[in-house]
């Protein structure tokens, strides 16, 4: 179940999938003089269809340097990623320093590139049907259905306005939350090896790409 759920995830928009290689991670914060944004389900909408032209603008192993670096500029900013971290790694967030906070969201945002970053220059047109949106105040539901082969599944993406911005912060898979499925194994680390022996485990992950 685990490598079936892993391998859907490495499909999502992008699955929090951001960073590439060994670049030190820098994530976009929006203007607080960002006007109001359109709505989530375009969001959603436009970034794989970026996504796409990036694809094709940027075909093959020549251009895998432009192509990930173009990527990362274009995913950036439309991805909470601190809001993910702190998310996935739950009361323990409010239990350690500004720094070790700061290393964890570099760290983890960081090994989510590893893992999933092949897969996501594999997505063509006609993978991805965009469904519905749900919004309430300053959340909101995308959801979306994703063919791959003969293998099709739901993946629905969570969204937070700040500042006039969606920004994704979870992606659903089957009913299964990439935050809520990370924080339980972090919870299981830290119960056993305190937040120094996650982050051990999470760079050991990050360095070789597993």
């Amino acid at each position: 179940m685990k490598k079936i759920l892993l391998f859907k995830l490495s499909y999502m928009l992008i699955a929090g999938v951001v960073f590439f290689n060994n670049i030190p991670l820098l994530i976009a914060e929006p203007s607080k003089s960002a006007v109001i944004s359109s709505s989530p389900l375009t969001e959603i909408k436009n970034t794989i269809d970026d996504i796409l032209k990036v694809i094709e603008k940027y075909p093959g192993k020549e251009n895998t340097s432009e192509r990930r670096a173009k990527l990362r500029e274009l995913i950036n900013p439309r991805f909470n990623f601190r809001e993910m971290s702190q998310r996935c790694l739950g009361p323990a967030w409010n239990e350690i320093s500004v720094d070790e906070r700061e290393d964890f969201v570099n760290v983890f945002s960081n090994l989510l590139a590893r893992t999933y970053l092949s897969k996501i220059e594999t997505v063509k047109p006609g993978m991805v049907q965009i469904n519905s949106e749900t919004i309430e105040a300053s959340k909101a539901l995308v959801r979306t259905t994703v063919k791959n082969n003969s293998d099709t599944f739901p993946i629905d993406y969570k969204l937070l306005n700040e500042d006039g911005q969606w920004r994704v912060y979870d992606v659903i898979i089957e009913n299964i939350g990439l935050v809520s499925n990370y924080r339980n194994e972090f919870a299981g680390i830290i119960r056993k090896e305190k937040f120094e022996g996650l982050m051990v485990k999470l760079r050991e992950k990050s360095a070789t790409g597993v």
